[in-house]
């Protein structure tokens, strides 16, 4: 079992690698996009008769029905640096619609904090972010479905050359770890960004000199 999981190793790591290639991908275009839109109501209240009915109807596209329809209007000869792509850009940008709906909705509530004046809570954006990836990246796995080499896509095929249950267990758990290691480093990494961030400078004491 050892030597199985040595060799699949690498093919696991790459597939760890496009999962976070697609929730990259989708935070970058939600930001992009759902930044702007919590602003415009924010700042535009009548806006929000629009654009907010728009942000719920996001909220309840189901990925993997998007997915396919972003599919079928792509070209099934799109490549990125000479590999094909269609597949990776559907389920980036099917995710995206997701993500743009999160980071409106939660920037919105980020954006009312800061005008109460509660820092600390609207720093909270941040940890929020990271939840809205790791969805993306455990949703990603739709794009197995459409032939994208994502994790969930590498361990089922290695599953099904194992034969014994215990080794299929035991390839799972250790799939499992290796996912809960990868977030588990981003949320520290954003739990000691959000106590830096809202942590208050420290002025230097003012010393009076006698005259």
């Amino acid at each position: 079992m050892i030597e199985t999981i040595r060799n699949f190793a690498p093919e696991l790591l790459a597939g760890i690698l496009v999962n976070l290639q697609v929730a990259a991908g989708a935070v970058a275009i939600g930001l992009g996009v759902g930044v702007p839109v919590a602003l415009l109501r924010e700042w535009v209240p009548l806006s929000r008769r629009i654009v907010w009915p728009c942000v719920r109807l996001m909220q309840a596209a189901p990925v993997y029905v998007v997915m396919y329809f972003i599919l079928s209007m792509l070209s099934r000869d799109l490549s990125l640096f000479g590999e094909p792509a269609a597949g990776l850009v559907a389920v980036t940008l099917a995710q995206s619609v997701y993500m743009t709906a999160y980071v409106a909705e939660n920037g919105y509530r980020a954006l009312e904090h800061l005008r109460r004046d509660e820092r600390n809570l609207a720093l909270l954006f941040l940890p929020n972010l990271l939840r809205g990836a790791v969805l993306v990246v455990m949703s990603s796995g739709f794009g197995a479905a459409i032939g994208v080499s994502e994790a969930v896509a590498v361990t089922m095929r290695e599953a099904a050359r194992l034969h014994a249950v215990g080794q299929r267990v035991a390839l799972f758990l250790v799939v499992i770890a290796l996912f809960a290691a990868v977030f588990g480093v981003a949320n520290a990494a954003i739990q000691t960004l959000v106590r830096w961030l809202s942590t208050p400078p420290k002025l230097a004491p003012l010393v009076l000199e006698k005259v």
